[in-house]
Formats: C-alpha cells, structure tokens, sequence
C-alpha cells in the first residue's frame, strides 16, 4: 500500500452559495494530491510522459459526507492499495484536520496506462520499481 497526506485550505472561490466546497472541487483537490503523491515517490506525470506513458482517468467517484467551509484546513489521505497492472485506482479520503475522525468525503479514480497512441499498455517500470521500493503490505 502507498498513502500520502496532502494538506489543503479551502479557498473563496471554492464554496458555493450554500456555503461548502462545490462538489466539483473534490476532483481538483484528488488531482492536486495525487500529483504530489507521485511527486514523493520519485516519479512525476511528466517523467512517465517522457517514457511515452500516459495515465488517463477512465472512472471516477465522490460520495459526499459533510461540506467544509472557505478556509477550512482539510487533509486528503491519497491510498493506493492494490497492485496496479494495466490500470490503477487512487483512493481518497477527505477529513477536516480538526476532525480527523469525521470523513468529508470518499473519492476514487481509476487510471488506465496507455501510450502516447492511446492504446493500453501495462505499467511502466518505472513506475513499478518506485512502487516496489515504496510499498508496504497493508497488514503492518
């Protein structure tokens, strides 16, 4: 398993009339997560770009629990908790960080590796070695 804790405040611009974050901004925030999840493995989306890999997003979901407000400091603990092989989900888990035990939100996205053509393809090695290096049995 790979977790990463990316720390975030909710902004004005993300809050809608009622108040809360707009649900659209989740997908924003498991974005910005994700890629700085990547980025503290060792490998960034334009590294595997450059290997001619891509990482599409091929299905995507948010269940919605609790609306933080502007200026709330929130985490997204960002998991990946199985074995990639020609596709690879990202789980998140959105907590207030004055409430770690209240869930905001729960998200997944799932990611298809393909190359530069568009067609499927299986997991870079790159990108398996890092995983290889970084990987802890969700046991311990």
């Amino acid at each position: 398993m790979i977790r990463f804790d990316f720390h975030f405040k909710v902004r004005y611009k993300d809050i809608d009339q009622m108040g809360v974050m707009y649900y659209s901004r989740y997908f924003e925030y498991f974005e910005a997560a994700r890629t700085d999840m990547m980025r503290a493995l060792g490998l960034t989306y334009k590294a595997l770009e450059a290997e001619g890999i891509m990482m599409p997003v091929v299905h995507s979901e948010s269940d919605y629990f609790a609306g933080p407000g502007f200026d709330d400091h929130l985490t997204c603990i960002t998991e990946v908790t199985e074995w990639p092989k020609s596709r690879m989900d990202i789980h998140y888990t959105i907590v207030h960080d004055d409430h770690p035990d209240v869930v905001i939100n729960r998200g997944k996205t799932t990611h298809a590796f393909v190359k530069m053509d568009g067609k499927p393809t299986r997991m870079p090695d790159s990108l398996k070695q890092v995983l290889e290096e970084k990987w802890t049995p969700i046991n311990e």
